[in-house]
């Protein structure tokens, strides 16, 4: 089995070797054989409209890497793209630089570190042990829960992604491991801002041609990454404006057009994309752009508000009283944030907003 793992990459520089760094640390990838005794390996960097040196640190981070491991299963390639983008460089990766006889592909960004040594492996082996799921993903941790001594905002931090925490497993974009049949059925259009919840859609969906199963998505025991918390009020309001940005731009492209618009006896949404595409660079802007202007003066989706009092997304560890507590802090926190998105919104010009 060829297991092929895909690293979108832009301006990584600083971080990238601590990176693959931590992912040769996995016991799939270490010594002889690792624990998936069956599976080939490659891995594949794609840094994406990079201004800094990436590409070169992922290089010599790679040759160092694999020939420590003294494996011949383990093959590496780094595969620059001029153009910048997550959505583009998915496409890519998917659809021309995965090898053709990849039966999985894991996706990982440049940034993050693993939790346990066995996310790896574990996440295949859920999926292989599961046949109805399509993706696993493991547990996404902000590194402040690796602080002893921990800011009040990373506090703050750290108890609104617990109460939020319940629920079915989401796709973090961050890791995540999939059936490569599943993926190359899907077509990203490029500037999507929040590639991983427009994918979710997409699995949970089977591309728009049957009903929503959450089944699809499974979360790999005793598997986790972690991921930079932002640690200033600024960063996280620009941050979570992106977010409201993102998910509404995915809302106007799937539950508004795709969810209509795909044959459930076709070939999928994913196709269709690609041939809207084909045939007209800008259609998914002028989507973008109709949708806006056809939404009035709040644009927003409906319900994205009170997000936070979403029953689906409460932890059932906490108590009813803290986690009230906890969702109507983060309410009073959402209110400026829709209010500016949906501003930005309004103004245009918000595909690949980061």
């Amino acid at each position: 089995m060829l297991i092929s793992i895909g690293i979108m990459a832009w301006n990584e520089a600083g971080v990238i070797e601590t990176t693959l760094t931590s992912l040769f640390g996995q016991s799939a990838l270490r010594g002889p054989g690792g624990d998936l005794a069956d599976a080939t390996w490659e891995v594949i960097v794609v840094p994406n409209g990079c201004s800094d040196d990436t590409a070169a640190c992922a290089r010599r981070a790679l040759e160092r890497l694999v020939a420590a491991t003294g494996r011949k299963d383990i093959s590496w390639t780094v595969h620059e793209l001029v153009e910048a983008g997550k959505s583009n460089a998915w496409n890519h990766y998917v659809h021309e630089l995965a090898s053709p006889d990849a039966e999985m592909m894991v996706m990982i960004d440049a940034d993050i570190e693993f939790g346990e040594a066995e996310t790896l492996s574990n996440s295949v082996a859920a999926l292989r042990a599961d046949p109805h799921a399509l993706v696993a993903v493991d547990l996404p941790l902000k590194d402040a829960v690796r602080k002893p001594r921990k800011t009040l905002l990373e506090r703050f931090s750290l108890a609104a992604s617990k109460a939020s925490a319940g629920g079915t497993p989401a796709i973090a974009g961050s890791f995540y491991c999939a059936r490569a049949a599943t993926l190359r059925q899907i077509w990203m259009p490029k500037g999507l801002s929040i590639e991983d919840g427009f994918l979710r859609a997409m699995i949970v969906t089977d591309c728009f041609r049957a009903p929503i199963d959450e089944r699809r998505i499974i979360r790999a025991p005793n598997a986790s990454h972690y991921f930079e918390t932002l640690t200033s009020l600024r960063a996280i309001f620009r941050h979570e404006v992106r977010l409201v940005i993102g998910n509404a731009l995915n809302c106007y492209l799937t539950w508004d057009l795709l969810h209509f618009a795909t044959d459930p006896e076709g070939p999928g949404a994913g196709v269709l994309i690609r041939n809207r595409i084909a045939r007209d660079a800008r259609w998914y802007p002028a989507l973008i752009e109709n949708a806006i202007r056809n939404h009035g003066w709040w644009v927003l989706p409906r319900g994205m508000l009170f997000r936070r009092f979403s029953g689906h997304r409460r932890n059932r560890d906490l108590g009813t009283l803290r986690w009230l507590a906890l969702a109507t802090a983060g309410f009073l926190f959402d209110l400026p944030v829709f209010l500016a998105a949906n501003r930005k919104l309004k103004r245009g010009n918000v595909i690949g907003y980061w």
